[in-house]
């Protein structure tokens, strides 16, 4: 599984997000250091929503962060549009930043609860500082109006009488204001009930045709990724397993991992040939990871090759790549270890 390299991005096409080699690491207690992301590289083309899923740990929602520079990564490239962000002073990024939002797991906790919905919806525009008061409280109104909610309802109250739906609902209308390039949605639906999730996710849908975005979708849930990703990246611990078109990859699955996330889910897909989906231990820490290939010491086709050498992202079939030095063979002919 889990490997580095550069076969996936796509040379020659107009990349809205470019991000390579990107590394984020995190130093702890006792002069350890959490290998959060670790050599990851992808590309977001022109009203495309690319998906990233994995388990909890993966690195996905790091990933995500690192792309808005919260915190900067400790090494890679990132590039919004041809400008090179990992590069900029906080004046340039902030001038930056309204080419690039987020949208973040708990709306509730990520809202401040002393505004207003009006006043936390104009903050960025404030900010900016490029309208009068007029039109940035009618610029407001109307994006309020566009994410469902009443501004004459909605616009006076604070984040604490707001339902869950309601909440993310302001948290879209806050990223969207600002007319943005590119959104990051981290895991924006976890937090809300099932029924609540799929309003938010067609809403997004919506949000997306209606200004021309594209986006980066963050989920551990692969049935949500699918509905709304165009192309889909799966990750474990802080590496690409495998990227590809979405229905291809939850039809099809080349990489043991994604076959073991697939068989978890119902309606995502076929599990793929006849593979024992099954993965042995815990994840491994992010502290010290594996050698080699870092699913090998949950993986049933993992051998001596996979504990020394780290496998590169390579295409298995058009479009579908994949880092596993076993993928594309028969399951049979692999000697597990």
């Amino acid at each position: 599984m889990a490997g580095s390299g550069t076969a996936h991005l796509r040379d020659g096409a107009a990349a809205v997000l470019r991000a390579e080699h990107l590394v984020a690491e995190f130093p702890v207690r006792r002069r350890q250091v959490v290998h959060a992301v670790s050599d990851v590289s992808f590309d977001v083309l022109e009203g495309e929503t690319v998906g990233l899923v994995g388990e909890s740990g993966c690195g996905k929602s790091s990933t995500g962060r690192a792309i808005l520079q919260i915190p900067s990564p400790t090494s890679g490239s990132v590039t919004l549009d041809g400008t090179e962000l990992t590069t900029l002073n906080a004046k340039d990024l902030r001038g930056i930043r309204p080419r690039i939002q987020m949208i973040f797991q708990d709306a509730m906790s990520s809202l401040n609860p002393r505004l207003t919905v009006r006043q936390i919806v104009a903050e960025g525009l404030d900010i900016q500082g490029t309208l009068d008061d007029t039109a940035t409280t009618e610029t407001v109104d109307r994006m309020l109006s566009a994410v469902g909610l009443d501004p004459e309802s909605f616009g006076e109250r604070k984040p604490r009488q707001l339902s869950g739906g309601q909440a993310q609902r302001v948290c879209i209308a806050r990223a969207l204001v600002l007319n943005p390039r590119l959104v990051v949605c981290d895991e924006p639906v976890a937090a809300l009930d099932v029924s609540v999730q799929a309003q938010i996710v067609n809403l997004l849908e919506d949000m997306k045709d209606t200004f021309a975005l594209s986006m980066v979708f963050i989920a551990h849930d692969l049935a949500v990724v699918r509905s709304v990703s165009d192309r889909m990246i799966v990750m474990y611990l802080g590496k690409i397993c495998e990227v590809g078109p979405s229905d291809e990859v939850c039809a099809n699955p080349a990489h043991p991992y994604t076959k073991l996330l697939l068989s978890a889910v119902p309606g995502t897909g076929s599990a793929g040939d006849d593979l024992s989906i099954e993965a042995d231990g815990e994840l491994p820490s992010p502290l010290n990871p594996p050698s080699g290939c870092r699913f090998r010491t949950r993986c049933p086709l993992a051998d001596d090759r996979c504990a020394t050498e780290e496998p590169v992202i390579r295409e298995l079939a058009p479009g579908q790549y994949v880092a596993c030095h076993h993928a594309g063979k028969p399951s049979a002919a692999v000697g597990a270890s």
